[in-house]
């Protein structure tokens, strides 16, 4: 038998065995470190074999899944979390592990033994052995518990505040405190006439005021002076209400309200046309961000006195990114140190000391301080004893963290919720939430604002039905089952119906509503609505309406084109469809640029058209009229008659309503009567020229006839004997006299129808004028047997005209009078002063006249009674003659008659023929 011999000296064993303890006891220490590592941490590792069952799990993990590790290990991991596979996030995560891929942030929902909810993300790689099979997944998951609440708060707050964006008439703008817009509503640009690409959030509040003040918005002045008053007004703070009337008529009344950040909120109100406007007011800002994840970003340890004996950074943040610190710069030196060097709150140092005085744990210890930029920063720490084999405390570690990203978010939150409680104070719209049970049932939570004045219209507390129907008008309830129908799948909705208020007064609101949503059951677990009382807005859109009907009836019946004009809305003109058939225009388009029309109007017309025009905006003329060619689009030329009133303001007309009429047909028939006149005036001038040129011919023979005739009569050169000798030559010489008179009268009229008649001024007295004329007819008034009766006031002034004239015109006058007056009338001569002006009347008894024979009196050679045995003579050239030298002077000439009564003849001269001696002026 051979003896077994050892390879291996025992003293070499010996140290084999040495060493082999001495690596369990480091290995050991690293397990311990790293498992104290986890235990302060969110973050918690997990590994599962090929069948998903967990075969490792940390502390951490154990804790948050609120099991022990006997409920855990050998189980599937979908078991332990009560995965729904219902659910379209856990089918997929299942299909995602048996395709043995990894996978990154899987979000989902756990439900503890106590019915606590946490909200983890976890992540996972699949391992394969050195043969590829699989053999399970090792990862890391997180509790994002807090992130995910606060992201509730954020939404929930949210969706309060464009609910409350969503309801209000009002254009409303937000500036913070370095005097930026950060929001607006779509209701803030319609009333300022802006439009997105002109102003946009984030853009200087001092731009708004200049784009306003260019445009007219402030009124007039300097324009970098009126945007530094502005500017200074909203930095005072304060609370201001004004009203600003707009270049296009509209009035705004514009509230500042001060934030307490250095912003302040701008209400703008249109009380020009309010109760028109329906309010389509969008929510145009998103106020809150979501809160930075947790996670640890830096690991440490210290000894007793706080001293750092161990950092491992897992990103460069927090006090390490400020000063740019490297492990190696810290390891040695003390928390208070470090801390002090960056001007931190110390008081962190204390309370951590506190806890290590009495060995206890501390978790989510804070400090802050202000970076190089002037930001302040915001730190977390937790931390557990570290403990040696005989269960001393050594020292500390644990993990640091920089919140500074959830801190400025909860500080916007709460300005956000700040600004949310001024807005609801600003107007007077209702702000509610409802938490919708299970069953559906409405538990109200809170609400903000009122609705219905002094009949207020109380929110019911619990709503099992149809939400407003305890009050909605019968004929809505259809309609609100159905809302609330829509809602309950999911849906936003915004409708208008009627309730009875608490007086019993019909009401209009317009009720908005957004459900919130659970995202692991799918259901509406909350509603967040708003409502408005429009009452006041329905019952003038259908005044409006009924208005409309009537201006439409009206226009239809009319035949006129009606067209309108508005300064602010550019140079155009707004017609309706009957203006483009008058106007001969194709098409149907309602909006017309002035200068399209301009080169319709006929050149000839243009400028008389541009004068009416201007003459109308500038306010010489209050009403614009003006007839002018214009040319259809069939080629056709139409006259038009265009005319139009406007509203005028401080600086002009900004309005004018018109109607174009088609009076082609008229101005034809003018045309042509123009045209008739003008050939009878011409031929009228013809014939005048041709009697008066006659006239001077007849008249030099007739004058020898009227001489010889007189020589025969008187017997100058010898008595002729026979005695009838001389009747005849009598006879020969009266009717060349009377001749004569016709021919010079047809002379003087023909001269007066063709302005000839050369006219000498002086100042004829008329005392002696009636004297010299009555002395001329006394044989014939008394061989008429007729009475004349004058009237002259002794202080009649004088009369500035032709002698001759005059005195042929109360001739005229005198012996019409007492051709057509019988025996024993009366003839009446009279003159006075009217008005300035002279007036001469002569009046008879005589027979009189119909109207139509003062018609056919007035015309040349036209007698009254023309048959070949009239009773009265004359060649009808005394009233047309009398009336052509009237005017001659200035004058008018009217007669009134009465058959069988008599006749008035007034004379009138205008007072510029009225002489006044210098001393009675």
């Amino acid at each position: 038998m051979t003896e077994s011999v050892s390879i291996y000296p025992v003293t070499h064993l010996d140290e084999l065995a040495s060493q082999n303890a001495l690596l369990r006891n480091q290995l050991q220490a690293v397990e311990n470190r790293l498992r104290d590592f986890l235990d302060v941490v969110a973050d918690w590792i997990y590994e599962t074999d090929a069948q998903h069952r967990f075969t490792m799990i940390s502390s951490r993990g154990l804790e948050v899944l609120g099991l022990p590790p006997e409920q855990v290990y050998g189980r599937s991991v979908f078991d332990v979390l009560n995965a729904a596979f219902d659910l379209p996030l856990w089918q997929r995560q299942l299909a995602t592990a048996n395709a043995h891929e990894p996978f990154r942030d899987f979000n989902f929902l756990y439900i503890d033994p106590k019915g606590e909810r946490h909200f983890i993300r976890a992540n996972g790689n699949p391992r394969f052995d050195a043969q590829g099979r699989f053999t399970g997944y090792r990862g890391v998951c997180t509790d994002v518990t807090d992130t995910a609440r606060s992201q509730a708060v954020s939404d929930r707050n949210a969706a309060m505040l464009r609910a409350t964006f969503d309801h209000m008439a009002e254009g409303i703008a937000i500036i913070d405190g370095d005097m930026r817009v950060t929001s607006f509503n779509k209701r803030f640009l319609e009333l300022l006439d802006l439009t997105p690409e002109q102003f946009a959030i984030g853009d200087p509040f001092e731009k708004l005021v200049r784009l306003n003040a260019e445009r007219g918005e402030h009124g007039s002045g300097e324009i970098d002076a009126i945007v530094a008053k502005r500017v200074a007004s909203v930095r005072e703070a304060k609370a201001r209400i004004f009203v600003r009337r707009r270049p296009n008529g509209t009035v705004l009344e514009i509230r500042d309200t001060p934030l307490p950040d250095g912003g302040f909120v701008t209400l703008y109100t249109d009380i020009t046309e309010r109760y028109r406007i329906e309010q389509n007011l969008k929510l145009s800002e998103e106020r809150f961000q979501d809160f930075a994840q947790c996670s640890a970003d830096w690991f440490w340890e210290t000894d007793m006195t706080q001293t750092y004996t161990f950092l491992e950074f897992r990103r460069l943040t927090g006090p390490f990114a400020e000063r740019n610190w490297s492990k190696e710069t810290l390891l040695g030196h003390s928390r208070h140190d470090l801390l002090a060097s960056i001007d931190a709150d110390t008081d962190f140092v204390g309370k951590v000391q506190a806890h290590m005085d009495r060995g206890e744990a501390f978790q989510d210890l804070e400090y802050s301080f202000l970076g190089s930029d002037g930001a302040r920063y915001w730190v977390q720490a937790s931390g557990v004893p570290i403990r040696d084999e005989a269960g001393t405390i050594t020292g500390y570690r644990g993990v640091g963290r920089d919140i500074t990203g959830r801190k400025r978010d909860e500080a916007l939150r709460d300005a956000s919720e700040h600004r949310y409680r001024v807005i609801s104070e600003l107007t007077s719209d209702l702000v509610y939430s409802y938490r919708i049970d299970p069953d559906g049932t409405a538990n109200l939570e809170w609400h903000a604002g009122s609705l219905g004045g002094e009949n207020f219209i109380p929110l019911a507390d619990k709503v099992p039905d149809v939400w407003w129907g305890n009050h909605a008008h019968p004929e809505d309830i259809g309609m609100l089952r159905q809302r609330r129908q829509r809602i309950m799948e999911g849906h936003p909705a915004t409708d208008e119906f009627r309730i009875i208020d608490p007086s019993g007064v019909m009401r209009w609101l317009r009720v908005y509503a957004r459900p919130d949503i659970d995202p692991d059951s799918g259901r509406v677990i909350r509603l967040i609505g708003g409502a408005t009382d429009i009452t006041e807005r329905k019952l003038a859109e259908q005044a409006l309406r009924r208005s409309e009907e009537r201006h439409a009836l009206l226009l239809a019946g009319a035949n006129e084109g009606v067209y309108e004009w508005v300064q602010s809305q550019g140079d155009v003109l707004f017609v309706s469809s009957r203006f483009r058939e008058v106007a001969g225009i194709l098409g149907d388009e309602a909006v017309i640029p002035r200068a399209h029309w301009l080169e319709r109007v006929h050149d000839e017309d243009l400028p008389r058209y541009r004068h009416a025009w201007e003459a109308h905006l500038a306010g010489v003329n209050q009403r614009f009229s003006c007839e002018y060619r214009i040319h259809g689009d069939d080629g056709v030329i139409r006259w038009v008659h265009d005319r139009g009133a406007g509203l005028r303001g401080p600086e002009g007309v900004y309005r004018t309503v018109g109607a174009l009429t088609n009076v082609t047909a008229r101005k034809m028939t003018e045309i042509q009567l123009y045209e008739a006149k003008d050939r009878a005036e011409t031929a009228s001038r013809a014939k005048s020229e041709f009697l008066a040129n006659m006239s001077h011919e007849l008249r030099t023979p007739l004058n020898a006839v009227i001489g010889f005739s007189e020589i025969l009569r008187d017997e100058l050169f010898g008595p002729l004997g026979d005695s009838r000798y001389r009747e005849y030559a009598t006879d020969i010489n009266d009717s060349g006299n009377h001749l004569l008179r016709i021919i010079n009268d047809i002379l003087d009229l023909s001269k007066a129808e063709a302005g000839k008649i050369d006219m000498i001024d002086e100042v004829v007295d008329l005392s002696e004028l009636f004297a010299s004329c009555t002395r001329l007819l006394q044989p014939r008034l008394q061989g008429a047997e007729l009475t004349l009766e004058q009237s002259l006031p002794a202080d009649t002034p004088g009369l500035r005209g032709d002698r001759q004239r005059l005195r042929q015109i109360l001739l005229n006058l005198l012996s019409n009078a007492i051709k057509f007056t019988g025996p024993g009338g009366t003839v009446t001569l009279s003159a006075q002063l009217e008005a300035g002006g002279i007036v001469m009347k002569v009046a008879d008894t005589g027979v009189g006249m119909s109207e139509a024979d003062l018609k056919k009196a007035m015309l040349p050679f036209t007698q009254i009674d023309s048959s070949l045995h009239r009773k009265y003579d004359g060649t009808g050239l005394g009233l047309p003659l009398t009336k052509s030298m009237v005017e001659l002077h200035g004058g008018s000439m009217v007669l009134d008659s009465t058959p069988g009564t008599g006749t008035t003849v007034t004379v009138r001269f205008p007072a510029e023929r009225t002489f006044v001696p210098a001393a009675q002026n």
